[in-house]
């Protein structure tokens, strides 16, 4: 093996252990990031709050790019690096300089748990209260995960997340591609029709966050799916040949561009889903049960398996918009995500 050959290895390895690396911090932050705020934010207001973490997400990977791609042509590659760990060290900060509160959101544990002195005095008061509370054993390591995927609320959520990351990740993986053959466009025109995908979301997810905490998530969800099946259905069509009426110049470009915008703005009913259910799950269950996922309750770990769903669904939606646009075309992948959509209303609905 050539001394190039090995150090090109060199790098290739140093390359995807530091994605590896960085992946399991990321996912690390974004748990309990959102597992410390289902422990502070009012349940009344949790809709909102999860809007907000949307559009600074949305900030964050619109403006990122953005950011890197101007100081690598004028910095260079360590002037692009240092900006990141310039970020990592005030994060830090700021977490060191939070001040967390006593959850707000975790059930009352029984009082023989509060007042451990009055246990030996009052054993049949105690023993009533546990009556009282229905509180139940506490549900630790299979058994919480059993416990949690015999709740409609939860399946339902994880469901539509992984909904969701196909969606999201077929629309990453095909729409650069389909422009460039149909229209003839450039990486420019690509990126603004990103733009108008995800900028709806910074001014419209606060909004949608509040009338989830107003009506609940169900109905907005089910609306945003059931929106998305004709915008799926009029995506496909311009730069299809069974469709020569949406190949012009004018009428192809900007029926596909008001299909996009459409899009974005229905996607913004969807974000959050997940983890407004899977919250709302733990509370239902611990609710009916107190104590029963002990006294940290289970936010972070009902929060990382709604993560795992995302996850799963954003492995699925290359592999499966690239195999569709393959195998059935453009317009064909987008009527079976179209159809796939109904499923999950149907799931929707009855959880």
């Amino acid at each position: 093996m050539s001394q190039f050959s090995i150090l090109r290895f060199d790098l290739v390895f140093t390359l995807f252990a530091g994605r590896l690396i960085q992946s399991l911090a990321s996912t690390s932050v974004w748990v309990v990031g959102y597992a410390t705020l289902a422990d502070q934010v009012p349940a009344n207001q949790i809709g909102k709050m999860y809007g907000l973490v949307t559009v600074a997400i949305n900030v964050g990977t619109s403006a990122g790019p953005l950011v890197a791609g101007v100081l690598f042509d004028t910095g260079g590659y360590w002037a692009a690096w240092s900006s990141v760990l310039i970020l990592i060290v005030f994060d830090a900060a700021m977490r060191c300089l939070m001040i967390e509160n006593p959850p707000i959101n975790r059930p009352a544990q029984n009082k023989a748990d509060e007042e451990p002195e009055r246990e030996v005095l009052l054993p049949t008061s105690t023993e009533n209260n546990e009556e009282l509370t229905g509180a139940g054993p506490e549900k630790t390591g299979i058994h919480f995960y059993l416990c949690l995927f015999t709740n409609g609320r939860f399946l339902g959520g994880a469901f539509s997340y992984m909904c969701f990351a196909i969606l999201t990740a077929s629309f990453d993986a095909t729409l650069p591609l389909h422009v460039r053959d149909a229209f003839q466009w450039g990486s420019m025109s690509s990126g603004l029709l990103f733009a108008v995908l995800q900028g709806p979301g910074v001014f419209l997810s606060v909004p949608v966050g509040w009338l989830k905490d107003r009506v609940g998530t169900r109905h907005p969800t089910t609306i945003g799916f059931a929106l998305l099946v004709p915008l799926m259905w009029a995506i496909g069509i311009p730069g299809d040949e069974r469709f020569p009426w949406a190949s012009t110049e004018l009428v192809g470009p900007v029926m596909y561009s008001a299909a996009v915008c459409s899009a974005g703005v229905v996607i913004c009913l969807l974000n959050g889903v997940g983890m407004m259910e899977a919250t709302q799950a733990v509370d239902e269950i611990q609710d009916n049960s107190p104590g029963i996922f002990g006294r940290n309750g289970g936010y972070s770990r009902a929060i990382s398996l709604v993560s795992m769903s995302w996850t799963a669904g954003m492995f699925i939606g290359p592999i499966l918009a690239g195999y569709g646009v393959e195998q059935i075309g453009y317009y064909g992948l987008n009527c079976i995500l179209g159809m796939f959509v109904p499923c999950h209303n149907h799931v929707s609905v009855l959880t």
